[in-house]
């Protein structure tokens, strides 16, 4: 599922319109990218939870760069425990009932 089947779907089921989850969709997205590049843990209930990593860079130099000691950031995304199980036990998903 990509972006437009997502907020298609969204907008279906909810019954609002495919610009307004559009522009929630676009938000959120800013709003994870702000916060991350404050260094702030964003928590998703029930989804997930950003945050950055710190990585050696050593591989990623050559020649005399190699000697030097350099950090590179990285975001993380760890998944949510409850979501884990529900996707490894799939006899739990329900079927959320189509709108009128």
């Amino acid at each position: 599922m990509n972006k437009k089947d997502f907020i298609k779907e969204a907008s279906r089921r909810t019954g609002i319109s495919t610009y307004a989850i559009d522009e929630v969709y676009n938000i959120t997205y800013e709003l994870i990218v702000e916060k991350l590049i404050h260094n702030e843990t964003i928590e998703l209930p029930k989804i997930g939870c950003f945050s950055l990593t710190e990585k050696n860079a050593k591989g990623l130099l050559c020649g005399d760069q190699r000697n030097m000691e350099r950090k590179c950031t990285y975001p993380l995304f760890k998944i949510n425990e409850s979501l884990k199980k529900r996707i490894k036990n799939r006899s739990t998903y329900q079927k959320i009932p189509e709108k009128l």
